[in-house]
């Protein structure tokens, strides 16, 4: 089961967010952590840590720790996927008219388009190739934007789109990449885990998944169910598809 659960991650505030993730990138010292020193790491208040412990169902930051530890303690090579979070958004966001709204506005603008170009980090980056191939194949012109061969926005004309994925969506060349396609007249689309991170703010459209993240304590990596961006690349491709 995930630790953390998309209901709750869905509706953390900013403060709650600093929290999370720093609990989920350093996990191992938690339980070594008073509520203290994790406020101060975190910028937060010792109230907003508690607040966030309430939220993940425990009574106080005690419990909270307690379950790190136990968490902490299970096998490594125990499996750990959940894909409830996953199969949870897809649900909700198959019932939100917004949502389903949002879909049809974002696959009118890239039918729009003159081409899109994709670019992501980490997981993003295989999820990108996904998406390309899934525009070109429904007859939209769509590439990768190759950043270390200097590739650079077209000319306003042209009507670019830029498609970025990015679960931090945090990270360094991606923002500047960013700032350097809406520059050059670019309109940007990005899915990220949540709303509050810098390329969403950045972003003319934005979907955020809000997806549990699983952390290895062996191998330090924090890894997040990628499903719903697949969910989000093939229903604009298949809305592009029927209204063509």
């Amino acid at each position: 089961m995930s630790f953390f659960s998309y209901d709750m991650l869905k509706n953390l505030k900013p403060g709650e967010f600093a929290v999370y993730n720093f609990i989920i990138s350093h996990m191992e010292k938690i339980p070594s952590m008073n509520i203290r020193e994790l406020a101060e790491i975190t910028g937060v208040s010792t109230t907003t840590v508690l607040r966030f412990c309430e939220k993940a169902g425990c009574e106080g930051y005690t419990e909270f720790k307690y379950r790190i530890k136990c968490r902490m303690s299970e096998p490594e090579g125990r499996n750990n996927y959940d894909s409830a979070p996953a199969l949870q958004f897809i649900k909700n966001v198959e019932r939100d008219e917004l949502f389903q709204d949002k879909l049809g506005e974002v696959a009118d603008l890239i039918a729009q388009s003159g081409q899109v170009i994709f670019s992501g980090d980490g997981e993003g980056r295989s999820l990108a190739q996904y998406g390309i191939y899934l525009f070109n194949s429904v007859g939209k012109a769509a590439f990768r934007c190759e950043k270390e061969n200097g590739t650079v926005c077209p000319e306003k004309e042209i009507k670019s789109m830029l498609f970025i994925l990015s679960v931090s969506g945090e990270d360094e060349e991606m923002v500047s990449l960013l700032n350097q396609y809406k520059e050059s007249g670019a309109f940007v689309i990005s899915i990220t885990n949540t709303e509050q991170c810098l390329i969403a703010k950045m972003s003319d459209i934005n979907f955020s998944c809000y997806m549990p993240e699983t952390y290895g304590k062996n191998t330090g990596s924090v890894r997040g169910s990628q499903l719903p961006v697949i969910y989000i690349l093939e229903s604009l491709s298949a809305i592009i598809s029927f209204r063509e």
